[in-house]
């Protein structure tokens, strides 16, 4: 079966954003109903408050940031939809983390201060509990990159500043909580 057209694109852009985004045709064609409807201002630029009204948006634990970093200002409905495609539920969890990562890291170089750290697990869709030993497992791993830049082993060089954290260190704290669903864009 190829590609049909939607209501709303052609055959061929509709497959090039499938290909590029992850989206099925359906959802593209949803999606793109749903921007298509979204207020402008006066130069026709989609308006923030409206792109935290989509409903997949909107249902996000990330709403805010997911908006601030990935699809404000929206440039066309394809930067839009591929700003959305980080969190598609078939996209593996690391690249989810990796995602949120990135919305926090403030000077691109993919390394968390802890006080960053501490910010994104606020927001995480997390028990008591689990927020308790993510802050634990923060907290030991801290101390550890604090105790190997304090003694470096020779001829070694110190890939991590003090009491920053990475990608891996993200997956490692978040380790045991289910997040994969929770991060995941939810259409209703």
């Amino acid at each position: 079966m190829g590609v049909v057209a939607s209501r709303h694109l052609s055959a061929a852009k509709l497959q090039q954003i499938e290909k590029e985004s992850g989206f099925s045709p359906q959802r593209i064609d949803y999606l793109l109903g749903q921007y298509q409807t979204l207020g402008r201002d006066s130069n026709n630029s989609v308006l923030r408050t409206e792109l935290l009204k989509v409903p997949p948006v909107a249902q996000h634990p990330f709403a805010e940031r997911l908006v601030e970093v990935y699809l404000y200002p929206s440039l066309c409905f394809q930067h839009f939809i591929l700003g959305l495609s980080r969190f598609r539920r078939h996209v593996p969890l690391q690249h989810k983390l990796a995602s949120l990562l990135h919305m926090y890291d403030d000077d691109g170089d993919g390394l968390l201060s802890a006080d960053r750290c501490e910010e994104l697990i606020c927001c995480l869709p997390a028990t008591r509990h689990e927020l308790r030993a993510i802050r634990w497992k923060l907290k030991q791993l801290v101390t550890a990159n604090e105790m190997e830049q304090q003694q470096p082993q020779e001829g070694q060089q110190v890939k991590q500043l003090k009491g920053f954290l990475n990608c891996d260190d993200l997956d490692f704290i978040t380790r045991n909580v289910d997040l994969d669903e929770s991060l995941s864009l939810r259409f209703s």
